[in-house]
């Protein structure tokens, strides 16, 4: 255990697997949200701490994907940075994305409405739940202006390298350009944003943060080109402007693509959470879960059950995956000993086991125990 239980509200005796979907909130928080109301009664001067705070979190989120913090955004949500270059590039008939088969619905609608403007949305097939470097690059042509992939599955828990994944890319066609969800990376392993073009990261699951907030890292060199398909007075330099109110120019970093003032409350809490997981620090947290997450892996395997998430630990992050046909006992036996995991997706009897830096050898020996009395 890297931090200890009571710093979340509502641990307690939990042995709680479920930050693939909703992570606990940090007791600490209670403080960053009084904070911000604090902060937000001072009148003009509520405006300039707000600012202060969105800087440093920049700051941090920015270490965290190892780039530039002028080269970060802030959006409501990971979704909206998906959507926002959806709509910012110039799309022509005949052009084509590539997505897996296995990816959340957020990663793949945005490009399915992109069929309307003849656009291709070509489909990668897992095999054995798995998505080959090899099978991708089958997929990209000449005319492959994008391949959107997550980091780490939410469905199976397969971990790409985002090396590796944009060298497959590239080999292809250098001009294509990658866009990795890594909800489910960060947090967790080093994500290593400058491989890609576009990096984009929910807060609420493994980041420690709440709803409101999702990272978006755009490619300083290769992505100068795309315009904001939404513009508001935080969108540029200087503003108003009363003498010339048809005059406007963009902010030169990733603040042209946040219109309006960003949900200060939510990154008061994210500011908040990077903090403390960065004291621990990623190199720390990625060990740590990937002790417990092998543990974990092999219990399931042991008990004979379909295992989805791959076999090698360099493969994985915190997610855990499996198939039954008997989850329904399962998820009552875990019940029963007050384990939370996350439960069967999409019409699959598939669960899911997430494995954070809160978790102890304790949980572990729990789940893995209640497990055992199911197949005994």
């Amino acid at each position: 255990m890297l931090i200890a239980k009571d710093e979340f509200v509502g641990l307690g005796d939990v042995a709680h697997f479920v930050s693939g979907g909703e992570s606990p909130s940090l007791v600490s928080h209670q403080d960053a949200v009084a904070r911000f109301f604090a902060d937000k009664a001072l009148g003009e001067v509520s405006r300039a701490r707000m600012e202060a705070t969105y800087d440093a979190c920049k700051e941090k989120a920015a270490r965290l994907f190892a780039v530039s913090p002028d080269e970060i955004s802030f959006l409501a949500h990971s979704s909206d940075g998906i959507n926002m270059v959806a709509h910012g590039l110039n799309w022509e008939p005949g052009d084509n994305v590539v997505v897996a088969d296995v990816e959340f619905p957020s990663d793949i609608l945005p490009w399915l409405r992109l069929r309307d403007q003849g656009v291709e949305v070509r489909v990668v097939r897992h095999e054995q739940w798995q998505i080959g470097l090899d099978a991708l690059a089958e997929q990209i042509d000449e005319r492959t202006r994008l391949v959107a992939m997550s980091q780490v599955s939410y469905f199976t828990g397969q971990r790409h390298d985002m090396k590796a994944l944009a060298e497959a890319v590239r080999a292809k066609n250098e001009k294509t350009l990658l866009l990795v969800d890594a909800t489910h990376a960060a947090g967790v392993v080093p994500v290593e944003a400058y491989h890609a073009d576009v990096v984009v990261s929910s807060c609420y699951k493994w980041l420690l943060a709440t709803h409101g907030v999702g990272i978006v890292y755009l490619n300083r060199e290769r992505m100068a080109f795309l315009q904001p398909p939404f513009l508001g007075w935080h969108s540029c330099e200087r503003t108003p402007d009363w003498e010339q109110p048809t005059m406007y120019r963009l902010k030169e970093d990733g603040g042209r693509f946040e219109p309006g003032n960003p949900t200060f409350i939510a990154l008061y809490v994210l500011n908040n959470a990077l903090e403390r997981i960065q004291a621990i620090g990623i190199p720390k947290i990625a060990a740590h879960v990937a002790d417990l997450s092998q543990q974990v892996w092999q219990g399931l395997a042991d008990c004979g059950l379909e295992m989805m998430s791959p076999a090698d630990p360099r493969q994985r992050a915190g997610n855990v995956c499996f198939m039954s046909d008997e989850i329904p006992r399962i998820v009552k036996a875990f019940e029963e000993e007050n384990i939370l995991v996350w439960g069967t997706y999409g019409g699959v009897n598939r669960v899911r086991i997430s494995v954070h830096l809160y978790n102890t050898q304790g949980d572990v020996d729990r789940l893995l125990g209640a497990l055992r009395k199911v197949f005994s």
